[in-house]
């Protein structure tokens, strides 16, 4: 199970940065040439085709680019951009996009190139035409849809694709109620652990549980906000409900760590472990701030999730719900769960229902 969970979401992330890079690769160069007029650019490459026209050209450009950044994607990984100094993975982020600019001129000015010719290196130096006015516009234009590349791509990985939208549009202007389910996840002991492994150790500590956490997405879970050793995650009601996606998240992330226990033994010295608090109901979400703008969830809901993640340490337990959500499950016999207590909140006059949550024991094989 662990090893599908790992290479589904690995799956996924190559095709969400693959259909990123083709449509924005596509809207890039078709604007270029409505803009400019310029197809010249545009050929049949290696007669791959067998109608050559500018749509069929384009087409075949923006894959072929689509292939390759989805590619530099995972060249130029987090891990690698964290122990390799900035300066020079900027540098070569740079000459790589110069050079695929390069060769994209190259071989619109050499239509009839073959492969085999491909093979000896003196081809490009002998083949590659002066830069003219066409071609300085060119490389200007892939420069700056690079530089946009990199932008969109961050805001898509720091508020969503739907949110985006939203955002676009310009209706998060105006606060919307939602009912969405919500889960606080916090490292246990995260004060003695910093202590213990110093403040850059445990930062890159913090950096590798969270490049695990990226697991919970098989469910249909959305990433809010990373805060501090620790995460705010939320679904929304169908997606969090369908299969108990919510709940199985969690042991999907428990069991990343447990399979990952010799990695994290060698490097830091220790395994990580983890608790959480979930809830539902309805919250207001809405764009904040004036210069610096970001997407906020404001209600309840959150500080009643936050407080049921406090009292983890009280029950000793990993994993405790509410009882709103434990009534919103639509088949919670899946799990080991037990109603434990009824806590108070502050300024609310009911208490609510807390549930510890386990996995139940496997059965075993005759």
């Amino acid at each position: 199970m662990f090893l599908l969970d790992k290479l589904k979401i690995r799956t996924l992330n190559f095709f969400h940065s693959f259909f990123y890079h083709l449509l924005f690769w596509l809207a890039s160069l078709a604007l270029y040439v409505f803009i400019t007029g310029d197809e010249s650019t545009f050929i049949n490459y290696f007669k791959l085709f067998s109608k050559d026209d500018i749509y069929g050209n384009t087409v075949l450009l923006a894959g072929m680019l689509a292939v390759l950044y989805t590619s530099l994607d995972l060249l130029f990984s987090d891990k690698l951009m964290r122990f390799s100094p900035i300066r020079i993975m900027v540098l070569l982020r740079f000459l790589l996009y110069l050079a695929l600019a390069l060769l994209i001129i190259f071989f619109s000015a050499n239509k009839n190139i073959t492969l085999e010719q491909l093979k000896h290196f003196q081809v490009y130096y002998q083949n590659m035409p002066h830069l003219n006015l066409v071609h300085t516009r060119f490389l200007v234009w892939f420069y700056l849809s690079c530089i946009l590349n990199s932008v969109l791509r961050g805001v898509f990985r720091k508020i969503g694709v739907v949110n985006f939208m939203h955002w676009i549009t310009g209706t998060l202007n105006k606060p919307r109620v939602e009912k969405r389910i919500f889960m606080f996840i916090d490292m246990k002991s995260s004060v003695t652990l910093a202590e213990k492994l110093g403040h850059k150790k445990f930062s890159y500590l913090v950096q590798d549980v969270f490049a695990d956490l990226a697991i919970v997405e098989n469910y249909n879970a959305d990433i809010y906000q990373y805060l501090g050793d620790g995460a705010i995650i939320s679904w929304n009601l169908k997606q969090g409900v369908r299969n108990n996606n919510c709940l199985k998240a969690f042991f999907a992330f428990q069991k990343v760590i447990r399979r990952r226990k010799l990695f994290y033994d060698t490097i830091y010295g220790l395994v990580p472990e983890f608790k959480a608090g979930l809830h539902v109901g309805e919250i207001m979400v809405l764009q904040v701030g004036q210069f610096k703008r970001d997407i906020s969830y404001n209600g309840d809901t959150l500080n009643t999730t936050a407080r049921i993640e406090s009292m983890c340490n009280h029950y000793k337990k990993s994993l405790l719900i509410s009882g709103v959500l434990y009534e919103t499950l639509r088949n919670p016999q899946e799990f080991k769960i037990k109603e434990i207590d009824t806590i108070k909140l502050k300024g609310k006059s009911r208490g609510i229902q807390i549930y510890q949550v386990d996995l139940k024991p496997k059965k075993k094989r005759k």
